[in-house]
């Protein structure tokens, strides 16, 4: 059999059919409500059978794939690290009293900006969308539809709250694959960020209070809130003295400590804290980090916020970052993505066009995976080269992939995002899609960006060190 080396290259028509196998695996079984897991795993054995075909060595393949897994292993580790780090915060009284104090500022006049405060505090700090949108945000929909808020506008303050976090966190697994994927670093692709999430979460601020002032607060019944305080009160010592961990996390990430060993940290300090504080011993604290946080209550809410986190809830996420950062290495030493990409080529000229085409691939790839790892792991494979190649900083790639791709599911009916929180929120689509803002704002001002060349950085194709924008292989006009 033939031993390809690193300058494999399928053909088109072998591309076209590898991708249609991969997206037929994939589609199906998230229709079928599937995770993830096993569609990836599947795709790699459509590999397998293409090599028997081609009579290329499975091993070439397996090797490129395990490359890429290694290339991009530190992210996995830190996902595991989050979920260890997220049972002890809660173990230590921390989420908790996060969402405490941003249920004591709750008013009728104020209650849409202060749940998208809120949902967005419990995402920064746990770094999942989907926990902040089933704990914090299923109670703002209980108190704001108690106070006459339509259902839809209290999801979509909800949900911007909750994908903000899941952006910027540098606990969330979206913002550590971005980077992973587009071959830059956490802390930089954080940073971009911060120059169109920033000021769309502001605007966000500005027309959730401005649509909120139009609703009365007549059957608005303080006691939800009250019953809620009270359960928190009863299980855990709420107070300063919890919140420690978070401004530990803070100093750490100010100070440019590592991101696992700033989260290995922070989830050892958070166990600590539970034993001083919170009266638990080494075994529970263990546990919190290994299996996540239990308890038993009568009040549902708080059982539905607080009964996660824990390594082993992070293994469906480590599969499918494995699976898909290795099928995304095989694509691309074949060639595959490539094929698709010449396409393109040709036609992007201009930062506006290489930021069009971009957003392009990661919805398209949202569309046809129903995943937010799906889009970003093919974007980035397939984008990453060209961004180098043009001499635009990764940073920006990726902080372009997060705004569509992890933005960018929520808009799209049959997505797991939208899945998910509609049947989590009891909200409708069509209810919810006029109001999450957050996923409208953050693409545009990134598009203006591209066209105006703010916030953009360059590299040298061949070091990768930033340079001038003169001195970079692209520009902005046409």
């Amino acid at each position: 059999m033939k031993d390809h080396t690193d300058s494999m290259q399928v053909s088109f028509a072998d591309s076209i059919a590898i991708m249609l196998a991969i997206i037929a695996i994939i589609v199906v079984c998230v229709r079928l409500g599937l995770s993830l897991v096993i569609p990836l795993l599947l795709c790699w054995f459509v590999l397998f059978l293409y090599s028997l075909i081609r009579k290329i060595k499975w091993q070439t393949l397996q090797n490129y794939a395990v490359e890429a897994i290694k290339d991009g292993f530190g992210s996995v580790l830190i996902v595991v690290a989050v979920g260890a780090l997220i049972g002890t915060w809660i173990l230590s009284g921390t989420v908790p009293s996060i969402i405490y104090y941003g249920l004591k500022i709750i008013s009728p006049a104020i209650f849409l900006p202060a749940t998208l405060v809120l949902c967005s505090l419990l995402s920064l700090a746990t770094g999942t969308s989907y926990g902040s949108a089933g704990s914090a945000g299923l109670a703002m929909m209980g108190i704001g539809m108690s106070m006459g808020f339509p259902p839809g506008l209290i999801a979509g303050a909800v949900i911007s709250g909750a994908l903000f976090g899941d952006k910027m966190s540098p606990f969330s697994d979206t913002t550590n694959l971005c980077p992973a994927m587009a071959g830059g670093e956490l802390f930089k692709h954080i940073g971009a960020m911060m120059w169109n999430t920033i000021p769309a979460w502001l605007i966000c601020m500005v027309l959730y209070y401005v649509l909120g002032m139009r609703y009365s607060a007549s059957a608005y019944d303080p006691s939800v809130i009250t019953e809620y305080l009270a359960g928190l009160q009863d299980i855990f010592n709420i107070g300063f003295i919890a919140l420690l961990p978070v401004i530990l996390i803070i100093v750490l990430l100010v100070f440019r400590m590592p991101a696992l060993p700033t989260i290995l940290i922070g989830a050892i300090f958070g166990g600590i804290l539970a034993m001083i504080t919170q009266g638990a011993g080494i075994k529970e604290v263990i546990n919190a980090m290994h299996k996540g946080f239990s308890i038993k209550s009568e009040i549902f809410l708080i059982e539905r916020l607080l009964n996660r986190g824990g390594a082993s809830s992070m293994m469906d996420v480590v599969y499918i970052m494995i699976f898909g950062m290795g099928l995304g290495g095989m694509l691309e030493k074949m060639g595959v993505l490539g094929n698709f990409l010449k396409i393109m080529v040709k036609k992007i000229t201009t930062l506006p066009r290489l930021t069009w085409a971009t957003m392009g691939v990661s919805y398209l790839s949202s569309a046809v995976g129903s995943t937010m790892s799906m889009a970003q792991v093919i974007t980035g494979k397939l984008m990453a080269p060209l961004y180098r190649e043009k001499g635009v900083a990764p940073e920006i790639l990726s902080r372009t992939m997060e705004d569509t791709s992890t933005m960018g599911g929520t808009l799209m009916p049959w997505h797991t995002n939208a899945v998910f929180f509609a049947g989590t929120l009891g909200v409708t689509y069509g209810q919810y899609i006029p109001f999450v803002f957050l996923c409208y704002l953050c693409p545009i001002i990134s598009l203006i960006f591209a066209y105006t060349g703010i916030s953009i950085k360059y590299v040298d194709p061949e070091t990768g060190e930033y340079i001038s924008k003169e001195k970079a292989p692209i520009h902005l006009d046409a």
